[in-house]
């Protein structure tokens, strides 16, 4: 599931130029400003504004610290003690000293040990050594902290973000931590707790924690939650009195948004089992999510087995939804056999077989030409056949380009003949110039489409002359 991401890749970096954060930071962000484009649709312009990114419309943010830490003296002097939640026995782990370890395999044990045994007395000390931290991994170990925090206290993690109000960037990644934490546990919590939110973008920007935390405890609940939002959102971007450029600009927001949540759930879902994930696909409504869904399940349920996948594809193979996981089915095919992968295609129907045969028929016309011709040759007409032919034709211009020149002559489709001839013909002259003017009368291209051809030729022709004589 692939929507928008190279246009709002760029509205990122537009609107957050820093330095690169480490690769958990880069996904939650992503993930934040996903959302934050989602939020955006009915705010006013907040980014110049001096206001926190997150706070509650009544209340000032407050930490709770009394009775969190207890002082002991150990071979690392004076720390702070954290005592294990639930009370086993004593365990304890030392937080100075997981703050000094300088072996990354041990302090990450320690960490672990330290946000798994925390309740919600000792958090927000936690918290304060966590925040003044610093060196690589910092972020990191915020951002799981607070997800763990947010489990046992989401009110009080999310009243302590309000610490990063100077980062705004850094401050919604931590909500995002804290809200899919308190949504994991509390989902009703949170949601109560996002429409308290003021600021439009944040709660765009909570949104997708919450559809997280949702997702990683209650698939289903997470699916009703976000088809219930995104209907909420397109009803508001129908009924937006802005012009019509900006209403597109609003709807690609909301698609991005709501494609990021699906894949979410879809991510989920899998983590289940593919049963679980196949099931669930099957049940949304029919259009673009549907096509998402399958989409994403599929391409990993190829990765895992690429046969009980590719039954699974079949089974939906005459409905559109079903293209995109079609073709994510029939490249993982042809990794390990080209042939397999064409001829599983070719046995679909129409609805969903041209672009996935068009695909497969390059590899296995790369493996074996011989044998992908022949198959060609007892294809029935059909636009499929038309699709497959053009990438074999596509294919074969580099190195035989008669043979390819002869194949894209068979095309039914005119407009899909002319256009591939015309490959064909414009890689052949680079490679044999006097062969495709021979050629070219005969091919079955246009008068204009034939002088167009050679016109481009003799400048290339030219411009290495030229070149040649400086």
């Amino acid at each position: 599931m692939r929507i928008y991401r190279s246009e709002h890749a760029a509205i990122i970096k537009s609107i957050f130029p820093m330095k690169k954060y480490l690769l958990l930071n880069t996904v939650w962000l992503a993930l934040a400003l996903g959302a934050f484009l989602l939020g955006r649709s009915t705010s006013g312009d907040v980014a110049g504004s001096d206001q926190p990114l997150i706070r509650k419309s009544t209340g000032k943010s407050s930490i709770s610290r009394s009775g969190s830490l207890a002082t002991t003296t150990g071979s690392t002097g004076n720390s702070n003690r954290i005592s294990r939640g639930g009370g086993q026995d004593g365990a304890r782990v030392t937080i100075g000293q997981f703050l000094n370890e300088r072996d990354p395999l041990l302090a990450n044990r320690m960490f672990a040990e330290l946000i798994l045994s925390m309740d919600a007395s000792s958090a927000g000390g936690i918290f304060e050594e966590l925040k003044n931290k610093r060196g690589q991994g910092s972020d990191e170990q915020m951002t799981l902290f607070l997800r763990a925090w947010g489990q046992i206290d989401g009110s009080a993690a999310m009243e302590a973000i309000d610490e990063f109000k100077r980062d705004p960037r850094r401050q919604a990644q931590a909500g995002i931590a804290a809200i899919s934490g308190w949504a994991s546990k509390d989902p009703e919590g949170a949601k109560a707790y996002l429409a308290s939110v003021d600021n439009e973008m944040a709660r765009g920007v909570l949104t997708q924690g919450i559809v997280s935390g949702m997702a990683s405890t209650d698939p289903d609940g997470a699916t009703d939650y976000v088809l219930e939002l995104d209907q909420i959102q397109r009803a508001r971007v129908a009924d937006s009195d802005t012009r019509d450029e900006r209403r597109q600009w609003l709807d690609r927001g909301r698609a991005y948004a709501f494609d990021r949540q699906l894949d979410t759930i879809a991510t989920a879902q899998i983590a289940l089992g593919m049963p679980n994930a196949t099931a669930w696909a099957e049940n949304l409504p029919e259009g673009t999510i549907k096509a998402s869904a399958f989409d994403r399940i599929a391409d990993r349920y190829a990765s895992e087995d690429p046969a009980a996948a590719a039954e699974w594809v079949r089974n939906h193979a005459d409905q559109e939804y079903a293209e995109r996981a079609v073709r994510e089915v029939a490249e993982e095919l042809g990794k390990e056999d080209p042939e397999q992968a064409v001829r599983w295609v070719a046995d679909l129907p129409d609805a969903t077989r041209s672009g996935a045969i068009s695909q497969s028929m390059e590899r296995w016309t790369r493996e074996d030409p011989v044998a992908a011709g022949n198959f060609l040759q007892d294809m029935a007409p059909s636009e499929s056949r038309d699709a497959a032919v053009k990438s074999y034709a596509n294919e074969l211009d580099g190195s035989d380009p008669q043979m390819a020149a002869e194949w894209a002559g068979s095309i039914a489709d005119d407009q899909m003949r002319a256009e591939t001839l015309n490959g064909v013909a414009r890689s052949w002259i680079r490679r044999d110039p006097e062969g495709a003017r021979e050629w070219l009368p005969g091919s079955g291209l246009s008068g204009d489409q034939q002088e167009r051809i050679l016109r481009d030729a003799d400048r290339r022709q030219q411009f290495r002359d030229r070149f040649r004589d400086n």
